[in-house]
């Protein structure tokens, strides 16, 4: 997968003549919401003969605007370019989402991704929007304002995912989750287990283990607890152990001594889920 910074792929067109499926969005958490519409993103581009592009932004536009409440992030960018790589995306293209970006019209912005590419669909969520409010694009104007910026291309919006209670899977159903300390139903919204990333971490070496302290987390934690956790190591060795979130950080413990060097992640799953 090639990263780019998305003002350079308007400036430089070295995407203008290459036919692209395209998906925008926050994509805070990749659960399995949004793991539908980029699996159908892929699905289209192989079966078309074309090539993928995601664009995301290096904040969330919300939060920036001050619209909603800040909130730590699911993921941290690295888990989040490592899980689209593994989905076969082609492209991903980051917004520097500066306030000139963040006036532009839902029209303006459809044009600059228009312009980056020979856009020939668009694949997003039901709940999709862009631009400032005042003059947004929602994904019911999409198909009109696409048909007149790039001709022939076509838009398509697959359903909301559910859990099996019927909720609307969401970023925010998943934080509102894992501060509840509901593990097994976060892993259940994500696809996969909640993981920290901690490659860029040192822990403190302590006589009851590991422990990595709350402020050095740019995610979220979960609700303070004890639960069952794999530590993954860059060369791909694991260690299975138990992970107590307090209020002064993550004390990792086990019965074999742990080696802090070479740390890459670390996964939670509900005290007894663990397989």
């Amino acid at each position: 997968m090639k990263i780019h910074r998305f003002m350079d792929l308007s400036r430089t067109m070295i995407l203008k003549d290459v036919p692209m499926v395209v998906s925008v969005g926050v994509f805070d958490g990749l659960h399995e919401g949004h793991l539908s519409i980029l699996k159908r993103v892929k699905e289209i581009a192989d079966f078309n003969r074309m090539e993928s592009l995601v664009i995301v932004f290096d904040r969330n536009p919300k939060m920036a605007a001050k619209s909603v409440t800040y909130h730590d992030q699911l993921m941290t960018d690295r888990q989040r370019d490592e899980l689209f790589a593994s989905l076969g995306i082609d492209h991903l293209a980051i917004i520097d989402f500066c306030p000139e970006f963040s006036k532009l019209t839902g029209e303006e912005f459809l044009a600059l991704i228009s312009g980056l590419c020979r856009l020939e669909a668009m694949v997003v969520g039901e709940d999709f929007r862009c631009g400032v409010p005042t003059s947004s694009v929602g994904s019911v104007q999409l198909p009109e304002h696409l048909n007149r910026l790039s001709p022939g291309s076509f838009v398509e919006i697959p359903p909301f995912v559910l859990t099996e209670d019927g909720e609307i899977i969401s970023s925010s159903l998943v934080r509102k989750k894992l501060l509840e300390g509901a593990l097994e139903g976060v892993q259940s919204m994500l696809g996969r287990p909640y993981t920290l990333d901690l490659v860029s971490h040192t822990p403190i070496s302590t006589v009851k283990g590991l422990l990595y302290r709350t402020e050095s987390f740019s995610q979220l934690l979960p609700k303070e607890g004890v639960y069952d956790a794999t530590l993954a190591y860059a060369d791909s060795r694991e260690v299975d152990l138990v992970a107590h979130v307090m209020a002064e950080g993550v004390l990792l413990s086990s019965m074999a001594e742990l080696n802090a060097d070479g740390i890459s992640y670390l996964s939670l799953y509900a005290k007894g889920s663990r397989t």
